[in-house]
């Protein structure tokens, strides 16, 4: 028998094994050396409580496979019961329903818990012999000793594994979407950085596909967050049965996902297209309903295209946005697209600070009567000229604006500095005679308070002298809100013009319910109205029903003294258009058509 001091010593030497796989084998060579038993085992209790399985096992002077055993029934039961347990002979017959004692051929048991440093049951450390125990006073402390070793080592263990799972879970967070189970964004850019540098180092190339879900957002709003999570899901999973083995396809967020193809070959890339198109043609059935969803693609190549993995990206995107922009659904990138994009930038960011900063101007277009000849009235119309762009006209700007969310800001500048200016010729001496019209956009119409901010910035105007023209779709996007604005608006002694009417199909139930007294007859039906009949029938009926409704008109585009006459015989109130006076600043407004009084 092994003296005490080796014993202890062996058992302290095995501790260098620690956070190792050998420590439990090791641990039971050395118990079996020091206490010079036939039989030494290291079990775990399984998640059923009920049961051993052994983590090492010593016996016939050689490590054994791990085995499981029921607990009822066995000395085992009794150690996890708390005790440390010695049966020094007849442990068969102690225990007559436990068939693995007699199968190992043991007469003799001693075990103790095994437990983790904070005390949590984890198992059993066992001997057993062939022949009865005659062991040393020692032993039991061995025992205890190398249950605690044990014990912390499955502590160890236990927490690695958490740890990794740990770490697994937070991987799936930052590299996969919840919704699809696709890669995310994150994961993506980290796969085509290393890709397009793999494409640098080997003189390669690749492609890079941007797909948009047409209809999607519509569908999330109608029917819920839930059921578009759903379809996200459904589509991600043909995306992914349609993806080739040389693809890599990810979800970048709301409806929008990228393939990632190791070619930049047109036609391959163009096929690509497809495939990914094509696995959307069926529609997609969730429970009752039936969703049918289309793709808007944009691809861009490296080299051709971009340098790197944040430039691919975007120029993809410049490209997807053209293909949703223009209707034709797949775009390749072209450097033309990158100067355009480039310059709608610059037009945003010098617009931004011209409505900012009041570099805006007002140009004034008289309006006639066709009766008299003498002014009834002018439009008032926004320009801008920029340092850098020059005069850029009011059809890229005011999209802009509407674009940007900027559309009430600038319609309030427009507002205020026409009050500004009426004021300003008054004070001049130049009073102005009729109406002064100021255009409302069909976004501000959206706005249920538009009637009170209006008369909030024209306070100081007296009743007549100022009008707003609202465009015949704009009025009827929201019609009984627009009722409503239209008659407070008007009790406020603010005239209202429906301008360019006979291009939004307005009902005449509204028509007649809207507090409008002038209706303006689009530029395009007076154009061609001396050689078309159908736009000249058109005029008439248009002036007809504002008789009728006790409305006065006014042409615009007017560019010719014959198509002046023909109004009139029509029986046309009011006209503008270059034939009469273009549009100027206000000083020569002033000085060309208003009187000094």
């Amino acid at each position: 028998m092994m003296a005490p001091e080796d014993a202890f010593r062996l058992l302290a030497d095995g501790l260098g094994k620690a956070g190792t796989p050998q420590l439990f084998e090791q641990l039971v060579d050395h118990l079996a050396a020091i206490l010079g038993v036939s039989h030494v085992l290291i079990g775990a209790v399984q998640p059923d409580n009920a049961t051993i399985r052994t983590v090492a096992h010593w016996a016939q002077n050689q490590l054994q496979p791990p085995v499981s055993y029921a607990l009822a029934g066995t000395p085992c039961g009794h150690v996890l019961d708390d005790r440390v347990c010695r049966y020094p002979d007849d442990v068969c017959a102690r225990f007559p329903d436990d068939p693995l004692l007699r199968e190992m051929g043991v007469v003799s048991y001693m075990g103790v818990p095994m437990r983790s440093p904070q005390g949590e049951l984890l198992g059993l450390v066992a001997i057993l012999d062939d022949k009865p125990l005659d062991l040393p006073d020692y032993a039991a402390e061995v025992l205890r000793i190398a249950a605690a070793q044990a014990g912390a080592e499955f502590a160890r263990h236990a927490a690695e594994r958490e740890r990794r799972s740990s770490d697994h879970r937070i991987e799936q967070l930052a590299y996969w979407d919840s919704i699809t189970g696709l890669p995310n964004r994150r994961h993506f850019m980290e796969r085509l950085t290393e890709a397009c540098e793999r494409v640098r180092q080997q003189d390669g190339a690749l492609g890079l596909l941007y797909l948009d879900l047409q209809r999607f957002r519509q569908i999330n709003e109608a029917q819920g967050h839930e059921c578009g999570d759903r379809l996200l899901a459904a589509v991600a999973g043909r995306f992914g049965a349609a993806t080739q083995a040389d693809e890599f396809i990810a979800r970048l967020g709301g409806d929008e996902f990228a393939a990632l193809l190791m070619t930049a070959d047109r036609a391959r890339l163009g096929e690509a297209v497809e495939r990914y198109r094509h696995c959307l043609a069926e529609p997609i059935r969730l429970d009752e309903q039936r969703f049918n969803l289309a793709l808007s693609v944009g691809v861009a190549r490296l080299p051709q295209d971009a340098e790197d993995a944040a430039a691919l990206l975007q120029n993809a995107s410049i490209a997807l946005n053209h293909a949703k922009q223009d209707g034709s659904r797949t775009r390749f990138f072209s450097a033309a697209m990158a100067r355009e994009l480039r310059q709608h930038e610059l037009l945003k960011s010098r617009f931004i600070d011209a409505l900012a900063q009041g570099r805006l101007a007002l140009h004034f277009q008289p309006q006639f009567s066709l009766a008299s000849g003498e002014l009834i009235g002018a439009e008032a119309l926004c320009r801008w000229h920029d340092e850098q762009l020059g005069w850029v006209s009011p059809g890229e700007f005011i999209p802009l604006a509407e674009g940007q969310g900027l559309i009430r800001a600038l319609g309030d500048w427009v507002l205020s500095a026409a009050c500004r200016q009426l004021q300003t010729w008054a004070r001049q001496g130049t009073p102005f005679p009729g109406r002064l019209c100021v255009n409302v956009s069909a976004q501000q119409m959206d706005d249920p308070r538009l009637a009170e901010h209006v008369q909030q910035l024209a306070t100081q105007m007296p009743p007549g002298l100022l009008g707003l023209e609202l465009t015949e779709s704009g009025l009827m996007r929201n019609p009984e809100q627009t009722v409503r604005i239209t008659r407070t608006l008007c009790e406020a002694g603010i005239g209202m013009a429906i301008d360019d009417f006979g291009t939004g199909y307005s009902s005449l139930s509204y028509l007649k319910r809207f507090a409008a007294d002038t209706l303006k007859i689009d530029m395009s039906f007076v154009r061609d109205m001396l050689k078309s009949s159908h736009d000249h029938a058109i005029v008439a009926t248009i002036i007809a029903m504002a008789q009728t409704l006790g409305m006065q008109t006014v042409a615009e585009g007017v560019e010719s003294a014959e198509q002046a006459e023909a109004l009139r015989a029509l029986g046309c109130t009011g006209v503008q258009g270059f034939h009469f006076g273009r549009p100027v600043d206000a000083e020569t407004f002033a000085s060309r058509w208003l009187s000094p009084r």
